[in-house]
């Protein structure tokens, strides 16, 4: 896994150095990989539910029965 952070991360480099010079954008297969894997990543993180939802009436129970 610290072999695709480190590609990550010179990938992000590379669009931060494509951006400030406005040239166009173009990934080879691994890139990509890469790029939909962060993309799935950050959605996943932001736009699936967390941990706070609310818990159903029987969790909440057996939860104070625990403790």
């Amino acid at each position: 896994m610290t072999e695709k952070l480190e590609q990550a991360k010179d990938i992000r480099e590379s669009l931060a150095a494509r951006k400030i010079g406005g040239t166009g954008t173009q990934f080879n297969s691994e890139e990509t990989e890469l790029l939909y894997h962060i993309v799935d990543d950050y959605i996943a993180r932001n736009d699936e539910a967390s941990v706070d939802v609310k818990l159903p009436f029987d969790v909440l129970q057996s939860l104070k029965e625990v403790s």
